[in-house]
Order: C-alpha cells, then structure tokens, then sequence
C-alpha cells in the first residue's frame, strides 16, 4: 500500500505533468498558427506589390496624358522636345526615360538627349498601343542600352482627324521598384522575384542579380506561378533542396503583362525562432518540474512525514501499554500542532489514571481511531488545496491566454484583411486592442513569476553580484546594440544569497535603469555598494535616466503602480514588485531615491 509522502508526490507529479503537457500542445498550435500567418503575410505582400504596380501604370498613363498636350511636341523642334522631356524625368526618377516615337517607328525626341537613331517598329508594346483600341499598351523587358528590366508604359497619341500622332513611351525603372520593395519583406531571409509570361527572371531580390535574364521555366516554381489565377500560396521544395512557401500574384488590370509576382520564404528560417522558443520552454518545465518535485519532497519530509512519525510513534509506543509515550512536538496552532498537544495531554491523562483504571482500553482505542482520522481529514483537505492550486494555474496557463490569443490573432486578421475598409481610425482602434491583450498577456506572466517569487526554494550561497550584473547588462546591450550605454560596475562585490532570486533583483533593476536611460544621449548606468561605519552595507543601481518625483517614492514597490505611462516607458508595474518581496526574502529591505529628470538610484541590503 502506498504511503502518504508516496501519494503526495504522486499527485505533484500528475498536478505539475498535465500543465506542463498542455503549455506543449498550445506551443504546437502557436507554431502552427506562425506558419498560417506567414502564409497570410506573403499573400498579403505580393498582393500589396501588384496594387503597386498596378498604381504605378496607371499613374504613368495619368503623366503621359497630361504630357501629351503639352505645346512643345506641336513644334516639331527635337531638341526643344528632348529638353522638355529632360526636365520631366528629373522630377519623375522612378523612370528610366522618357521619349516620344512617330507612328513609322522612330525615335523622335528623348529625355536622355542622346540624338541616336532607333526604330521599335518591331517592339510589342509600339504595336499594341498603335493598332489596338486601347491607347495604352504595357509590356516589361530589358532596356536594350541599359539591360535594366524596364515595365514599357506607351500610351498612344491621336491627331484632330484620327489619325495616330505619336506614341509617347515612360520605361518604369522595375530594378529599382522591387529592390525598394525588398526592404519591407515580412520574414526574415525571404525573396522577391518578378517573371514575365515565358518565365524570364526579370528582378529577384535580394542576392540575385546574376539571376536577371535567367529562365525558371522548367522549374516547380514557375509551373506554380503559371497555373494561378489571381493570387495563392503553396509549399514545396525547391531545386535547391529547400522547402519554401511561396506566395503568387499577378496583375488582374493588366493580365497582357504576364507579369507574377513571388515572395517566398524558407520554412527553416520561418520556424527557427519557433523552435528556440520550443526548446527553452521545455527546458524551463523540467527545471521547474524538478524543482517543484524537490520541494514538494522536502515540504512533504519536513512539514508532514516527520511529525507524522513521531504521532505514529506515540501512538504505537502508547497502543503497546507505554502510558509515558509523548510526541515530543510543539503545542502549535496548526494540525500537527494541535494533535500533539491532544495526544500529549491524552497521555498524561492516562498516566495519571492508570494506576486508577488499568488500560480503559476501549477509550483508548476510540481516542486512537479519532486521531487517524483527523490525520485522514488533514490529508484530504491538503490535497483538496492542490488540488484547487492545479486548477487555478491551469485557469491562468491556458483559459486567461486563450481569449487574450483570440482577440489578438482575429484582431490582426481584420487589419490584414480589411484595411482598405477600416479607415486610418478603424485600424487604429484594432492595433490597441491587439496592443491592450498583449500587456495583459505580459501582466498574467508577471504575476506568475511574482507568485513563484513567494514560493521558490531559497538555496543560500557566495553570490558574485559583479559577475551577475555584468551578464545581465551584456544581454541588455546585445538586445539593443545600437544603443551607446556607458555602466560600471564596481569589481568583486559578493553577498549571501539565493543566486537564482539575486539575478531576478538585477535584472529589474538594471533592466529598469537600461529602459529609463533609453532617451537620454549619453546614457549611464552603474553598480556599486555603500560602506558606512556601524550602519548596514548596502547595494546600489544609479542612473542619469527620467528619474521621478520623491513625493511618489511610496508608491514604487506596489504592484501595478507606476510613475510613466505606457505609452512613454513599457512594462506592468510588477517588477519592483518583485524586487521587494526577493529582498524582503533575504531578510534586507529596499529603497530608492530620485529627481525628475536627472536620473534614480535604487539600494537593497542583504
């Protein structure tokens, strides 16, 4: 039969695996949901970029309208013309050139005023926009000077009778549109690519200039592109070897183009940080599952199974006629307290009566029987009380984060999906919802390590606090290393202490002095200890930062008070929270003083 410490552990180890197992599956769908996101992301971005396109034609077809009156082509002056042309490109960069071409197939005038002779009689986009109904005809190519993928924008010019005029020709500059584009890609290590309708690389970002001009027709990529319609996203594994997800679209204004547009993103890249996150997760839950396990055993040895046995003992020593049997326990006010003292004052009754009434077994007995079962009920009640502690850390694990995830997630859906409906206010509104669940997700985590903070173990040891500090600041600055901080930190300061907890109370502590400096130009931050004659040591985090006003000093270690609002200096008001009750753990205390404006310190005795 198993024994009560047995059962105790049993049912720490079943209260602490289920959490655990279910902070695993809900990591499972997040990943999940990252790669759907990722999906949504590329279809949104190649979307985005065939709008932009798609603008951008149509915008050049507003230009060559709008410059197809003006006066200087009545002139018939080619240089007059080319100047005019000339001024015009200056003020529209995004082209390549600008020109004007006779209805033979001439170049006439040129904004880059290289007096050659051309003839495209024989280009497609000169055809289409001279014979079609349309007056505008597009067609991407390489500029046969440049070699640059241009986007051919003509738009066709008529006389007063009918009759075509002239063709008036802008080349949209596609080398520089999606190397802009490139910048804003929405992973990290994805490719941008534009095809034409043969399957001719015309730009591939970033990294792919030797890929202009290449053909990806016989490729799983292009077969991808070709079979669309309109827009959609799939994954298979490139020529390369690796697997990617592709996204697709094309121009539905202007489908004669053949233009597709690709961004793609490798699923490696895409679940690397998933999968760090994964691996530090578990590894926290077995740290925290072993210490959990470790300090249910010594709570269950020191607060349980010894008082226990030394009841069990008394009663034995008792039940085999020993009248003299004590438990040898305090007279507490807790359970063991007061069935020690019940069962002590029992026994001493006993004794004094024995020689009275030999053994009054049977009250003895009921005495007995009364006390198992208190024991009984004691335990019942304890594990009545985890039991209730496993279910509100599940309720704060899983059914508290479950609607904050849901709000967010359909919160971003709507951004992505209905932007163009919302309005600049609609978007706005949504973007502090998703804002507003985020900091309640990172207050459910504060407060959880705030509880755990009151909880945990303390392990006393020599704790070099130089040391800590210096790895607390150099994961601060690898976080930011754009940031100039200038900190010192005052060599070979020790304490007496829990390790764990102190690198808590730093990393607070410099974290806060770290965020508060964020905007001053010269930043400095510093750690040190202030030794006094007949006065206790005590340790300091000095900085230059926004400082605060001491006539609020008194509400700086309460939980969710805060001097800043959000939008000045993130965070949740729990952090020196936290500080205080670690310190108060190690027996010291906690203060701080500061000027608005002219930095903080903050000093903690061990």
């Amino acid at each position: 039969m198993m024994s009560i410490r047995a059962r105790f552990l049993l049912l720490v180890l079943l209260a602490t695996f289920i959490p655990a197992l279910a902070g695993v599956m809900l990591f499972l769908d997040y990943r999940d949901s990252q790669i759907a996101d990722a999906r949504r992301n590329l279809a949104a971005t190649t979307r985005q970029i065939a709008l932009g396109i798609t603008y951008t034609i149509r915008s050049t077809a507003q230009l060559e309208y709008g410059l197809s009156r003006a006066r200087v082509f009545e002139t018939n002056d080619r240089t007059a013309c080319s100047a005019f042309l000339a001024d015009v490109l200056k003020e529209f960069p995004q082209y390549t050139g600008i020109l004007t071409i006779k209805p033979s197939g001439d170049l006439f005038c040129d904004s880059l005023r290289t007096g050659r002779a051309l003839n495209v009689r024989d280009r497609q986009y000169f055809q289409a926009a001279l014979n079609a109904k349309n007056p505008l005809a597009v067609e991407p190519v390489f500029g046969r000077l440049t070699g640059i993928p241009v986007l051919q924008v003509a738009y066709r010019v008529r006389k007063e009778s009918g009759e075509p005029k002239f063709v008036l020709l802008a080349s949209v500059n596609l080398e520089k549109f999606m190397q802009a584009r490139s910048m804003n890609l929405p992973q990290k290590g994805a490719v941008i690519a534009v095809t034409d309708s043969k399957g001719t690389i015309l730009t591939w970002h970033p990294n792919g200039k030797k890929l202009s001009g290449t053909s990806i027709v016989d490729t799983p990529l292009f077969r991808f592109a070709r079979e669309q319609q309109g827009e959609n996203v799939q994954e298979f594994v490139d020529d390369d070897g690796v697997t990617r997800i592709w996204a697709v679209s094309t121009l539905a204004d202007f489908p004669e183009t053949g233009l597709r547009i690709l961004v793609g993103v490798s699923k490696d890249n895409l679940l690397a940080a998933v999968n760090r996150s994964l691996y530090r997760i578990l590894a926290t839950l077995i740290v925290v599952w072993l210490a959990v396990i470790a300090g249910a055993w010594a709570l269950m040895e020191l607060g349980m199974r010894r008082q226990a046995a030394r009841i069990i003992a008394a009663i034995s020593k008792l039940s085999g006629g020993d009248s003299s049997a004590r438990t040898g326990l305090l007279h507490s006010s807790d359970e063991f307290g007061q069935i020690a003292r019940g069962f002590d004052n029992m026994a001493s009754t006993l004794q004094t009566q024995k020689a009275e009434a030999l053994r009054a077994e049977a009250e003895i007995h009921q005495l007995n029987i009364d006390l198992e079962q208190r024991v009984l009920e004691r335990t019942a009640e304890l594990q009545a009380a985890n039991r209730e502690l496993e279910t509100f850390s599940y309720s704060v694990s899983h059914d508290l984060r479950a609607p904050l995830r849901a709000i967010d997630g359909f919160s971003q859906a709507v951004i992505e999906d209905y932007a163009d409906k919302l309005g600049d206010q609609g978007r706005d509104y949504l973007n502090r919802v998703r804002t507003a669940t985020q900091h309640m997700g990172h207050l459910i985590d504060d407060l959880i390590k705030l509880a755990r903070v009151a909880r945990a173990e303390m392990q006393r040891e020599a704790v070099d606090l130089s040391a800590l500090a210096g790895s607390v600041l150099a994961s601060l600055q690898a976080s930011e290393p754009a940031r100039k901080v200038d900190w010192h930190i005052e060599p070979g300061l020790t304490a007496s202490g829990d390790a764990n907890l102190l690198r808590v109370v730093l990393d607070n502590l410099l974290g806060n002095a770290w965020k508060f400096t964020g905007k001053q130009a010269s930043a400095r931050i510093e750690l040190g200890v202030l030794r006094q004659a007949g006065s206790e040591q005590a340790y300091f985090v000095r900085d230059n930062g926004v400082g605060f006003d001491m006539t609020y000093a008194g509400k700086l270690f309460g939980a969710f008070q805060r001097l800043h609002t959000m939008s000045e200096f993130p965070g949740t008001g729990i952090g020196l929270a936290t500080v205080q009750r670690i310190i108060h753990r190690h027996g010291g205390r906690v203060w701080a003083e500061g000027v608005a404006g002219k930095g903080a310190t903050f000093y903690f005795s061990l």
